[in-house]
């Protein structure tokens, strides 16, 4: 028997091996929906640092303007200004699901396990799908346009690539913007890219907070060998009387393994991440990402949309209505190390289906 069960089945433990009878059918089903239920507040724990939610289509993002007073005498009256620099983005929605099927014979020789692992697969794959399409969006590099049955044409715009949007940055004037970058240097102390990805993060007013960096597996070692490297405390090893030690933590819920802090950016060994990769956010601000889903509140979040008999086969949909697009432009970077000219990973391309 397996050893992990589903949120919803934790009290289930000692009938794991139990096969489903009548009496059992409707524990069953609230064990599903709790676990359901307890995966999308774990999505939405995972997802925060990167995504906003909104059930519109498009929206309008306004930057602060670059103004300042116009002198006067005491018969004068200030000319009007434009006040907020702005961009429009759109979101795409989509639909994704998966199906669980049985015959009759195999429906009534399942046992709570086989049924808690049915619906860990379900939650898993939902999980799969909605960060693959969070990094196809942070990855993507150019507009993409979606279309919408409602609303027609809809265009997704990527993170700031150089086009002619311009952001106000904290010295006071604007500027365009390049927030997907290569490197064709190794990771090393001559060619450190953290600062200038700390540099690109702070710069835009309205971003504050502490700026993280999520890196592929692969460029763990790199990092950590960086002379300006800070590992985090082990709670088993008492620390020096005089050496520096890094004492902070992340939020919980950040994804991946946080293995310490590199030139004021807090560093996190993410797996899910193609190789040679890193992805950055800045905690204060608008999130780089939106979430679109629709207005009907029971047609949100990841969910067991329905049910159909049709003997001798049964079937269980489970369903995720939703979209991602960029909102915030340089409220994240990505780079890729070792390539001079930026590439969307492979299998990454959007749109994802």
């Amino acid at each position: 028997m397996a050893n992990l069960l589903g949120y919803g089945f934790r009290d289930l433990r000692d009938q794991a091996d139990s096969q489903i009878t009548e009496q059992l059918i409707p524990v069953i089903n609230t064990a599903i929906t709790e676990t359901v239920q307890f995966h999308n507040e774990e999505m939405d724990r995972v997802l925060s640092l990167f995504v906003k939610k909104t059930t519109d289509h498009a929206l309008r993002y306004r930057t602060p303007t670059d103004a300042k007073l116009q002198p006067l005498d005491e018969h004068g009256r200030a000319r009007k200004i434009r006040v907020g620099a702005q961009y429009d983005v759109g979101f795409p929605l989509q639909a994704a699901g998966l199906a669980e099927g049985a015959t009759d014979t195999t429906r009534k020789l399942e046992t709570v396990q086989d049924v808690a692992e049915i619906t860990n697969t379900m939650t898993m794959a939902d999980k799969n799908w909605m960060l693959d399409h969070v990094l196809a969006t942070l990855f993507a590099v150019a507009d993409w346009t979606y279309g919408d049955e409602r609303f027609g044409d809809l265009v997704v715009k990527p993170l700031a690539n150089g086009d002619a949007v311009t952001y106000l940055g904290r010295n006071g004037s604007f500027a365009t913007a390049d927030h997907n970058t290569g490197q064709a240097a190794a990771i090393a102390d001559a060619t450190n890219p953290f600062p200038g990805i700390y540099s690109r993060l702070t710069r835009p007013m309205g971003s504050n907070g502490r700026v993280i960096s999520f890196v592929a597996s692969n460029l763990v070692a790199s990092v950590q060998a960086l002379g300006s490297f800070f590992e985090p405390p082990d709670p088993d090893i008492r620390a020096a009387a005089n050496s520096e030690e890094l004492v902070g933590t992340l939020p919980s819920g950040t994804p991946g393994e946080p293995i310490g802090k590199a030139n004021r950016v807090w560093i996190v060994d993410w797996a899910r991440l193609p190789d040679n990769y890193i992805v950055s956010i800045i905690e204060g601000g608008e999130r780089p990402v939106a979430m679109r889903e629709y207005e009907v509140a029971s047609l949100r979040g990841f969910r067991r949309a329905g049910e159909r008999n049709d003997y001798p086969y049964f079937e269980t949909q489970f369903k995720r209505d939703a979209g991602f697009g960029i909102w915030n432009r340089v409220g994240a970077d990505v780079m890729e190390i070792g390539d001079a000219s930026y590439d969307v990973p492979t299998g990454y391309e959007v749109p994802l289906p």
